[in-house]
């Protein structure tokens, strides 16, 4: 039987056969370093750029270890979108290259509530049931949305409608076997290989750690590799914050409606409906009242703010002060306490019904479902009760939404928790296309706590020299966006933007992403740009990102003004984007509760905040933007930085030091788009 390695070479020689592949000999070597580390339980970090292929170059040695070892390992990445994109292109082609060998189970897992739910599609669209399930393999949202004959417009409120809840039956449902969701959850525990998201190894871990045996949803598996990695401490951030709001609290009323239900007949056989229902009803209205305390807390809420934090050092950092709420904290303590307390009471009162129903066989039929639905009782009860106890590096804070008021925890230190809950747990592998800052892992480290035994940066495939111009205007051409908003200049900043974005657009005929880091400056200086109706400027607006990412994608001459979501995991290779315009460093400003919080620890730390978080922060977003320009290896273009501060501060250098050295630089975009080969129609129509 061949070795691992040995699969591995074969793979990659059967890739270079493949019409079209183009032979990356640092994707083999990633690769080659992936199955050492599989083979052999070894940890490491390795930025690997864009345009190596690190998808198949994870999946290669996955599959060769799985075949030659009987290994599990788990590909995570950061969306779901990214995640189905290995799930549905990447893995059937990587097994494609296995020719002749038996070839591994694999599975695809995402979270819970991107599933369809067969009994809420059976009761709200019942006429829809059969004519969709027919259609459905995986049952995930995606699938549904292209699938399902719905207007684009009620496709939304449709979703909501069938999407598997946050706590189900499970066994007790009719529809267990088939049920998407927990079919998925089979598979994975079974598979040896396993496609997910960050969000699901975060879930994975913290079942584990309530488990006795340690092992959560996705089975006891042998490898984590971590593709995206540079986003895993916004994925852990997220899964491990908890908050109570009106719909949690209504979550819970809906539990308390279903465990009604579920053992109402086996209360009506032992002649204790009454009592029963008496319970469930008691239990909600102590719900009602929690919602009447919410609502009366937001409707005395001044302002957002920080209720407590830990440890003391960070709640008496001024800053933390100045973003106190005071006079509130008891008031929700004694919301979150009451409401945790009366939870419990409720599920201890739910045990002993079951208790004194134990002889009655349909009771015990539905144990299971009952289980599921007292477990989450019990976790939202101890989340809620705990709050506001000091616990590690943690802020709490309140905030008042359009859904109305949120009492949240958010965890700001990750290393400690992350160390015990992934990195000690078994061998793993970090990858990105920007891990690295200043050609080292060091801040990646410290934000995560890993302590790989490999470290590697792999140079990219890509010949920025030639493909790729830097174009930086001279400073005095846009003012300081801090002073400006200092001073109150903003329409001149404004102004000086749109005259420079418009003639970026002109001068690289449309074909422009154009990356902003607020809202309200993109807004400002779109409504400044008077333009051609040749240059269409789309504009991503508070929902359908997607969908003005395909419009920016199909139509070769548009240009797309975008904020967050596009600096990073954007695709959009060829001639439709030419130009990536960064508006501005994108530096954090303290103003949430954890941004404060955060920087508050540090510096009790000892530690400069902005050197240390700040700025490696921002040096990493400005790699992930300009990384949107150069995709593959026919694809060229300018990177356009308008921020004059990359010319009058230090740190300036320093961000620049971090995007590709061999890009010539260009004060003028004419310049820049002449010697990159950028050919506008007007200059076309001109030659003729």
């Amino acid at each position: 039987m061949a070795t691992a390695e040995e699969l591995i070479e074969r793979a990659f020689a059967r890739l270079t056969e493949r019409p079209g592949f183009v032979m990356r000999a640092d994707q083999q070597q990633l690769a080659m370093l992936l199955g050492d580390m599989i083979g052999e339980g070894t940890t490491g970090a390795i930025e690997a750029p864009t345009g190596l292929g690190k998808s198949l170059a994870a999946l290669i040695p996955a599959i060769a270890h799985a075949i030659a070892n009987n290994k599990r390992t788990v590909i995570a990445t950061y969306t779901n979108v990214l995640a189905e994109q290995y799930w549905r292109r990447d893995l059937p082609f990587a097994l494609t290259l296995f020719e002749g060998e038996v070839l591994p189970k694999t599975a695809f897992l995402i979270g819970r509530q991107r599933y369809t739910c067969l009994s809420a599609l059976e009761e709200s669209h019942p006429d829809r049931m059969e004519s969709l399930t027919r259609l459905l393999k995986t049952g995930i949202e995606t699938e549904v949305r292209e699938s399902a004959r719905i207007p684009s417009r009620d496709l939304s409120r449709f979703w909501q409608d069938i999407q598997t809840p946050a706590v189900c039956p499970g066994r007790l449902c009719p529809h267990y076997m088939p049920c998407y969701y927990y079919k998925a959850r089979r598979e994975a525990e079974m598979a040896l290989v396993v496609i997910t998201n960050h969000s699901v190894i975060i879930q994975d871990a913290l079942m584990g750690q309530a488990a006795d045996d340690g092992i959560g949803l996705l089975g006891k598996f042998d490898f984590l590799i971590l593709d995206e990695a540079h986003d895993f401490p916004q994925a852990a951030q997220n899964g491990l914050e908890f908050e109570l709001s009106a719909a949690k609290v209504a979550a819970l009323a809906a539990v308390a409606t279903r465990l009604e239900r579920t053992l109402a007949p086996s209360a009506e056989r032992r002649g204790e409906l009454k009592a029963w229902m008496s319970l469930t009803d008691g239990f909600r209205r102590t719900l009602d009242g929690t919602q009447r305390q919410l609502v009366a807390f937001g409707l005395t809420l001044a302002r957002s703010g920080i209720l407590s934090a830990s440890p003391e050092a960070v709640m008496d950092h001024p800053q933390v002060k100045q973003a106190q709420v005071e006079g509130r904290l008891d008031e929700a303590q004694a919301l979150t306490k009451d409401l945790g307390q009366h939870a419990l009471e409720f599920v201890h009162r739910v045990d002993q019904f079951l208790l004194a129903w134990r002889d009655d066989a349909p009771a015990k039929a539905a144990i299971d479902g009952v289980r599921n639905y007292t477990t989450y009782l019990r976790e939202v009860a101890g989340l809620t009760e705990g709050l506001f106890t000091p616990s590690g590096v943690s802020v709490s804070h309140a905030s008042q939404g359009n859904a109305g008021v949120i009492l949240r925890r958010d965890l700001i230190g990750l290393a400690e928790p992350l160390t015990t809950m992934i990195w000690n747990r078994q061998p793993y592998a970090v990858i990105s296309a920007t891990l690295a800052l200043d050609g080292n892992f060091d801040f990646f480290r410290r934000t995560t706590g890993i302590d790989p035994h490999f470290q590697e940066v792999l140079p990219s495939p890509f010949d920025f020299e030639h493909q790729a111009a830097l174009y930086l205007p001279e400073a005095d051409r846009i003012p300081d966006p801090a002073t400006a908003r200092k001073e109150g200049r903003e329409d001149d900043y404004f102004n000086a933007l749109a005259r420079e974005i418009r003639m970026i657009i002109e001068s690289c005929d449309g074909r422009t992403l154009v990356l902003f880091h607020s809202r309200r400056e993109m807004e400002e200086v779109r409504q400044r740009i008077v333009i051609s109706p040749d240059y269409p400027i789309l504009m991503q607006l508070r929902s359908g990102a997607g969908a003005v990412g395909e419009k920016f994608v199909q139509d070769t001459h548009a240009s797309l003004f975008a904020l967050r979501s596009f600096w990073t995991g954007f695709d959009a290779p060829g001639e439709t984007l030419s130009c990536v315009v960064v508006v501005r460093v994108p530096f954090e400003v303290p103003v949430d509760p954890p941004q404060i919080a955060r920087l508050a620890w540090m510096q009790s730390l000892g530690l400069d905040a902005f050197k240390e978080h700040t700025l490696p922060l921002a040096k990493m977003m400005m790699r992930q933007g300009a990384g949107r320009l150069i995709r593959r290896a026919e694809d060229k273009g300018i990177i356009a930085l308008l921020d004059p501060r990359l010319r009058s501060k230090r740190y300036g250098e320093e961000i620049l030091a971090n995007l590709p050295p061999e890009m010539r630089s260009f004060t003028d975009i004419r310049d820049a788009v002449g010697w990159i080969g950028l050919t506008p129609r007007s200059a076309a129509v001109e030659a003729h």
